[in-house]
């Protein structure tokens, strides 16, 4: 009966009862999960949160940091950086704990979490291995604290203030890397503006760290904390164009020993030679001819300025013996800059120097006054030692000094080169090095140098400009790239009558006085090929070759008074992928008997590159 109930009552088949049983721990499982992920989120968006506002306090903390320093105030600026040290780990710490580790795992948000904790550490870096050392030694390393006293500079707190500026580099360095190897792709809006606001940061910040790193470890070398220096300050006069700003007219030797810096010898000039008396490089020579290693005023029609300035150390030993350790070149127009510093200097002659005046007077109204050349030697030489000397004497402030170097780097009116190894591997990264321009795989860097072959001071009334673009016009996807140099001569009509012979030059290289000869040297990039050289569509001559394995063009313009003409060379590139360029232009005068602006190199407009005829 049973058994029979039981078949009636139709039981169930075996083992269905228990499946609801064996769902209910899957069901708590998943929400579990889900509640754990819930939680997550929570803790994460939380801790986000509390780590931007970090972020937000640590911005403030930059700002009070860098017043305070500007204003001198040392104890606050240490103060300011303690507290952004204290913030910025804070929100490092926020957002690198396992539960913001495992969401960067996620396909939705971990790219964003990841990137947001790359800038909050990046900023932990900056503040505690960049911001807070250089605040340590800012007293040491700020230039009002490096002013020249009766010559001196007291050098023991810039040696100080090395290692820990030193490791400001090194941590600027690590921070500006890891920020620039976030993969943006994907990041949500306030994620990817973050990124970039903090690559433009690091971006304009690198220079002003370069600065200060360069700063304490050249300076002390330099100025003979190991022992006594001597440097060849040589004075070009851009009235009479080489390719590194204008022929050499005075040379002064200067000393440093210990921070104590003081005038040496001075000499307008020194040989000819009939051999070469250093060993100019076969490309050069064949470029420029054997002048360059026998001429003091021609050692510089190469653009490669530690090559000129080797040369002309050179000649300089060879003629009065000693050692030379560098080679600092500057022209009027950094004269003129330092006069707006140390004020007026009264010459032996009974001339007042003045900012406004300096370069009119050197370049133009010292030739209507002396005839004679010795005259006129004599006359540089005396400016530029009126000018040191003030300098010397504490004249200006060090930090109005550091920014006309800066502004004279930057237009490429001074140039430094070292003859010890080290100190120019540093100098040649920087604006001041001078040396042939550098192509990119995204960009190719050209050069347009000017050297005068009038045999005058006739580049006083020489204009130009130049304007350059690059293009991909193959199908290989090389780069071509053109460059275009007009060239004017601003002098007045009756130029050759009225201007003295030593001006015009009188004829002597076949030139009618008023007339203004000049080669200009293009350089295009390294292991590129010269597509074309052009005046309008008809191929001009030029003089070819190649210099450190870039293709060189030299083209002859003469012009007449009033006159113009316009240059335009083709090159193609091997190495570039992207249509960047930039042009290395020799620092001319304007032209017109204006100064030229400190601060930037001349202007170079954007060239159309037509894919046709002459690029190819």
């Amino acid at each position: 009966m049973a058994t029979g109930l039981s078949q009636e009552g139709g039981s169930a088949p075996a083992g269905t009862a228990d499946a609801p049983r064996r769902r209910r721990p899957v069901v708590v499982a998943i929400i579990v999960v889900v509640l754990l992920l819930l939680l997550a989120a929570g803790w994460i968006g939380f801790r986000a949160y509390l780590a931007r506002q970090e972020l937000k306090a640590a911005l403030g903390d930059v700002d009070a940091a860098r017043s305070a320093v500007e204003s001198g105030k040392p104890a606050e600026a240490r103060a300011a950086a303690a507290d952004l040290s204290k913030h910025a780990r804070a929100a490092a710490d926020l957002t690198s704990d396992p539960v913001w580790r495992a969401g960067e795992l996620t396909p939705w948000l971990g790219g964003d979490l990841a990137a947001f904790r790359t800038l909050a550490g990046a900023t932990e870096m900056l503040a505690t291995q960049v911001v807070q050392p250089l605040v340590s030694v800012t007293g040491s390393i700020d230039p009002r604290a490096l002013r020249l006293s009766h010559g001196q500079v007291d050098l023991a707190p810039l040696i100080a203030a090395e290692p820990a500026v030193t490791k400001a580099a090194g941590g600027f360095t690590a921070a500006q890397r890891e920020v620039a190897a976030i993969d943006t792709h994907g990041l949500i809006d306030p994620i990817d503006r973050a990124v970039i606001r903090m690559r433009g940061m690091l971006d304009h910040a690198a220079p002003q760290v370069e600065a200060v790193t360069n700063t304490a470890r050249l300076l002390p070398g330099m100025l003979g904390a190991s022992g006594p220096r001597s440097y060849l300050v040589v004075a070009q006069n851009p009235a009479e164009l080489r390719a590194t700003g204008g022929l050499i007219g005075s040379v002064t030797l200067i000393t440093a020993d210990h921070g104590a810096i003081g005038l040496g010898a001075q000499s307008a000039s020194f040989g000819p030679w009939q051999e070469p008396v250093f060993p100019v490089p076969a490309a050069t020579t064949a470029l420029y001819g054997t002048v360059v290693g026998r001429y003091l005023q021609d050692a510089n029609v190469t653009p490669d300025f530690p090559l000129a300035a080797r040369t002309a150390a050179a000649m300089w030993v060879h003629d009065h013996g000693g050692v030379v350790d560098g080679v600092i070149a500057v022209d009027p127009v950094v004269l003129s800059n330092l006069l707006r510093t140390t004020g007026p200097v009264v010459l032996p002659t009974g001339d007042t120097l003045t900012a406004d005046n300096a370069v009119q007077v050197l370049l133009s109204d010292v030739y209507r006054r002396y005839s004679n050349p010795a005259d006129q030697d004599a006359f540089f030489a005396s400016a530029a030692a009126g000018v040191f000397t003030r300098v010397l004497d504490g004249g200006a402030s060090a930090s109005d000094l550091v920014g006309v170097l800066a502004a004279s780097g930057q237009s490429d009116r001074v140039r430094i080169w070292s003859s010890h190894p080290g100190e120019q591997t540093i100098l040649g990264g920087t604006t001041l090095a001078g040396g042939l321009p550098v192509s990119t795989s995204g960009n190719t860097a050209l050069g347009v140098y000017f050297n005068d072959a009038t045999g005058g001071k006739m580049d006083y009334y020489l204009g130009n400009s130049v304007a350059a673009g690059a293009a991909v016009c193959r199908a290989d996807g090389r780069v071509s790239s053109r460059v275009a140099v007009t060239l004017t001569n601003n002098a007045p009509a009756n130029a050759g009558s009225t201007l003295s012979s030593y001006v015009t030059g009188g004829g002597l290289f076949d030139v009618p006085p008023g007339s203004i000869l000049t080669r200009i040297a293009f350089y295009g990039p390294e292991g590129g090929l010269l597509a074309g050289v052009a005046d309008g569509g008809t191929k001009l001559p030029a003089v070819t070759g190649a210099d450190g394995g870039r293709p060189v063009a030299i083209v002859e313009v003469e012009l007449a008074p009033g006159a113009s003409k316009t240059v335009t060379v083709d090159f193609l590139g091997s190495k570039q992928t992207r249509t960047g360029v930039t042009v290395d232009v020799t620092p001319a005068l304007n032209g017109d008997g204006t100064t030229p602006i400190m601060g930037s190199s001349r202007p170079v407009g954007t060239l159309a590159v037509p894919c046709g005829a002459g690029v190819k």
